[in-house]
């Protein structure tokens, strides 16, 4: 009887040392949780109030390279911001599942707590020691990459803004230029009919003319400062803080790219693809430990096998849409390209075309009539072709961010 006694009361106490270390484990669990919990709402708290007000040294910098307008965009975004937050939250995420796992295979070693603590063999057992981890792994990995994809994307968004400044510049510039051609044509229009040599109507087309270029230019006034706001607004500046920019248009088209490196670059990069293929990985584990603990006509691995099945075809469809995005954008340079190339000519052809025809004006073999068409015609073919430049800067970008530039 004293013998069973001294076994009762050891068992009793491998009882309460087990209730006791499963207590202490669940405060441990708590508190770790409870304290970083309060931990990232501070940071949360201080970082968000700290981000709403703009930074003084983007407010005082007036001249900007189009890198410089992407980082000031980058640090001073509060979305990017908080998706920072919630990367930092998928970290602590990850500790935990592993904390947890840990203790998981603790219990597992442990000769005493393993006999009280059947489900830390079961399948539920495996998915918290081994599959959890690795869930919030992949997790981390996936904020971690569609951070990086808003990151890519606002710079897209900064570049495009910075090249339709730069498009309003050139525009402005265009107009002021038609101004003075208008303003000449006058001249020479009034000139002619104090000789006789022309009706008064061809001094009014000439006045009506200037009329128009004048409205033109305070029109691209207007757009370039419109398209300034856009740019400061995108940087996290106010409005109207002056701006001007030193990184200028690509104006003739460069080699581009062979089209196959661009696919293989982004199937490597990009995060869409990242993201499927680390589920990918979870599904995959998930399927063996249901394997191992259960029969392949039960209900539980039937069920991961269709998880399994789902994230192989979500993969094949990722890399299938990425390929055709790089694609797509490639055709889209090519295009742009050509057309920029044909804007050139065009320009040139137009501007030859004014020049012969005011020769002819002067020598009585054109009318005024002809000279301002053939001017309106040369503004039509500047307007085409700035566009052109913008829109094939624009097209190399977006390449370039298909492809996975600045994702390394």
């Amino acid at each position: 009887m004293i013998k069973l006694g001294r076994v009762l009361k050891m068992r009793n106490r491998k009882i309460i040392s087990f209730l006791a270390a499963v207590l202490c484990f669940l405060m441990l669990l708590a508190g770790f949780a409870e304290s970083k919990a309060r931990g990232d709402i501070s940071a949360n708290t201080t970082e968000i109030a700290n981000s709403a007000s703009k930074s003084p040294a983007a407010e005082e910098k007036v001249s900007f390279s189009l890198e410089e307008c992407i980082n000031t965009a980058l640090q001073n975004n509060i979305s990017l911001k908080i998706s920072r937050q919630e990367y930092e939250k998928t970290i602590v995420e990850r500790e935990e599942a592993e904390f947890q796992a840990k203790k998981i295979e603790e219990i597992r070693d442990d000769k005493i707590l393993r006999n009280y603590v059947p489900t830390a063999f079961s399948f539920e057992g495996a998915q918290i020691k081994d599959l959890a981890p690795k869930l919030k792994e992949a997790n981390e990995l996936i904020v971690k990459k569609n951070l990086a994809l808003d990151e890519q994307n606002l710079r897209i968004e900064v570049e495009k803004a910075y090249f339709n400044v730069l498009k309003a510049q050139d525009n402005l510039k265009n107009a002021e230029v038609q101004l003075q051609r208008a303003k000449e044509q006058l001249k020479n229009a009034q000139e002619s009919y104090k000789q006789g040599v022309v009706a008064k109507d061809s001094v009014l087309m000439a006045e009506s003319a200037v009329d128009s270029a004048e409205a033109n230019r305070v029109s691209a006034e207007k757009n370039l400062q419109l398209a300034k706001m856009n740019l400061n607004k995108i940087m996290g500046r106010s409005l109207t803080a002056p701006l001007e920019l030193t990184t200028t248009f690509t104006y003739t088209p460069a080699e581009i790219p062979d089209v196959e490196e661009m696919v293989k670059s982004a199937l490597a990069l990009r995060p869409e693809v990242i993201s499927v293929r680390k589920m990918k990985e979870v599904a995959e584990l998930n399927c063996k430990l249901a394997l191992k603990y259960y029969a392949e006509n039960t209900f539980t691995y039937r069920k991961a096998k269709i998880e399994l099945e789902k994230a192989i075809l979500g993969v094949e469809e990722a890399e299938n849409q990425i390929e055709l995005a790089v694609r797509s954008a490639h055709y889209s340079l090519v295009e742009a390209a050509e057309k920029l190339k044909a804007a050139q000519k065009a320009k040139e052809t137009a501007q030859e075309v004014y020049r012969i025809t005011e020769l002819k004006y002067k020598s009585q073999a054109a009318t005024m009539a002809e000279v301002l068409q053939a001017m309106e015609n040369l503004r039509q073919a500047e307007l085409l072709y700035t566009a052109s430049v913008f829109d094939y800067n624009v097209a190399r970008a977006q390449l370039d961010n298909w492809a996975g530039k600045g994702l390394e």
